[in-house]
């Protein structure tokens, strides 16, 4: 008899334990809330025309920049249309790399604009432009490239 005290005993104090903590955790989550996430997904869409003649331009790669990388990017279609998503910091934060300090800030995003189909359809200018996408779920964009020529 002394034995099945004991072992239910054992199990109340678990099954105490067990809950005691999970309370303790909802009321932590409760008062502290969860850490937002450090990027979230932005769509990026848009045409690129010529300067001169207002004609869509195949073959731009647009990639935009986040703490000096160009992971994110389209590229332009027949029509100079392109859609792509990219990771957009939630916040502003710094990062430290091996020599230098990168700060990275959802207001001021850079999106470039490099031809790289060469001479095909003609030589365009890079272009890099800055942009607020912070907290947008979509940035159209409507840009014209200048002729190298």
């Amino acid at each position: 008899m002394r034995k099945i005290e004991f072992k239910s005993r054992k199990l109340l104090r678990t099954l105490f334990g067990c809950l005691s903590f999970t309370a303790v955790a909802f009321v932590f989550q409760a008062c502290y809330g969860i850490e937002p996430p450090w990027y979230y997904n932005v769509k990026f869409s848009g045409v690129v025309k010529s300067e001169t003649t207002k004609k869509p331009i195949k073959g731009i790669k647009i990639s935009v920049t986040v703490l000096n990388n160009d992971n994110d990017y389209g590229i332009t279609d027949e029509n100079g249309i392109f859609n792509f998503y990219a990771s957009i910091p939630s916040r502003d934060y710094y990062y430290m790399g091996m020599d230098s300090v990168v700060y990275a800030n959802p207001d001021s995003v850079r999106i470039n604009f490099l031809d790289i189909d060469g001479i095909e359809n003609g030589e365009f200018s890079n272009k890099t432009i800055i942009v607020n996408p912070a907290y947008k779920d979509e940035v159209k964009l409507f840009v014209e490239l200048e002729n190298k020529n």
